[in-house]
């Protein structure tokens, strides 16, 4: 429930204010806007501006990296693994357990085997930001003003 009361402003006038049950005063758009000075706004010149149309995907791929900047991380903290626990089963004694030396050796090489095949992966892939960027730049969509000439067409113009 709303209700109305009287607030004061610098000037002394009364500007209807809405207070809610919870005491929060809600002003309504009668109140006056102060008004900023103005700006003095210079404009340089920059020669040519481009704009380029770039679908959601590449968007995305752009934003996040693309998938390789997440297979090199994994693969950093699996070979980071198998490498420590490699260095820790040669500078320690053997478990007298088969079943502890089986897990470190299994865990060992399923990481390293892992950071591996990870790394293969990105160097595969961690060209894709670039390629997208490239593909981007490759659309050649002319200015408004530009005359475009196709070829196969016997040479005629669009304006």
């Amino acid at each position: 429930m709303r209700r109305s009361s009287g607030g004061c402003s610098s000037s002394g006038s009364r500007i209807p204010v809405d207070t809610m049950d919870s005491g929060w005063p809600l002003m309504h758009e009668e109140q006056p806007r102060e008004m900023l000075p103005a700006l003095n706004v210079r404009y340089v010149g920059i020669g040519q501006l481009t704009v380029y149309l770039v679908f959601d995907d590449e968007l995305r791929i752009i934003e996040r990296g693309g998938p390789s900047a997440t297979m090199l991380s994994l693969a950093i903290a699996f070979l980071s693994l198998g490498t420590g626990s490699f260095v820790s089963m040669m500078l320690t004694d053997l478990p007298k357990s088969i079943y502890k030396f089986t897990v470190v050796v299994i865990l060992t090489t399923v990481s390293i085997a892992a950071g591996i095949i990870l790394t293969i992966l990105w160097w595969r892939f961690h060209r894709d930001v670039s390629d997208v960027i490239a593909r981007i730049r490759a659309r050649d969509i002319p200015s408004a003003g530009a005359r475009v000439m196709e070829t196969g067409n016997e040479g005629t113009a669009e304006p």
